[in-house]
């Protein structure tokens, strides 16, 4: 699931992310995040603690072959997902 929303950037240039996007990438306050810079756009992704990393499910097994056609499979699911729902 994706979601759109309209920030306004603060008189400091703080962004403040609204719940909705808050919750949907699992960021939550005190948590790390990586900020990728490019012309016109910020990316955050947040740096999961190994913790967190631990509890993840498993996705898939087998070999880094196996692997990555899951990833693809689930790549293409998830684009269609994406384009029902526009």
């Amino acid at each position: 699931m994706i979601i759109d929303e309209k920030v306004k950037v603060g008189k400091k240039g703080e962004i403040l992310p609204k719940k909705p996007l808050r919750e949907i990438s699992g960021i939550r306050p005190g948590d790390n995040v990586l900020i990728e810079a490019q012309p016109g756009r910020l990316i955050i992704n947040k740096i999961f603690t190994v913790k967190e990393l631990l509890e993840m499910p498993i996705i898939s097994q087998g070999t880094a072959e196996s692997v990555e056609k899951d990833i693809e499979e689930e790549m293409k699911i998830q684009e269609k997902l994406t384009n029902e729902e526009h």
